[in-house]
């Protein structure tokens, strides 16, 4: 007896219903959708989330940044420009701006919601 007769629906895979289709926010510097809500960061004047790494390169846009600066994620909703100095043979570095971008005290909508991790899928 041939197996290409045979029913598929035997298959487990096959027994699983479809995945509703996710609608992911549009992040409103580059209009491409934001996967990973995780590390978005709330933009200023939408409210809506942004990918990281858009809303750093506006940052970078809107601030002067010298050959030895560099703009950096500081925590709770702030950026930074660290500034790197050569003391005595060991490089340091200071905070010679602080840029609170995202208000943290309420919680955005978006983030109060349960986040979907589809690299799990």
């Amino acid at each position: 007896m041939s197996n290409y007769n045979k029913p598929r629906s035997r298959h487990r895979r096959d027994r699983r219903p479809p995945k509703p289709p996710v609608d992911f926010p549009r992040c409103p510097l580059c209009q491409k959708a934001v996967r990973d809500l995780t590390s978005a960061v709330t933009h200023k004047e939408s409210g809506q989330p942004a990918h990281f790494d858009c809303i750093l390169r506006a940052l970078r846009s809107d601030n002067s940044v010298q050959h030895n600066e560099k703009i950096c994620y500081l925590g709770k909703g702030s950026f930074g420009i660290i500034q790197f100095r050569e003391h005595s043979g060991a490089p340091r570095f200071f905070i010679r701006k602080r840029i609170q971008y995202e208000e943290t005290d309420p919680a955005p909508e978006w983030r109060q919601k349960p986040a979907i991790n589809l690299t799990a899928c």
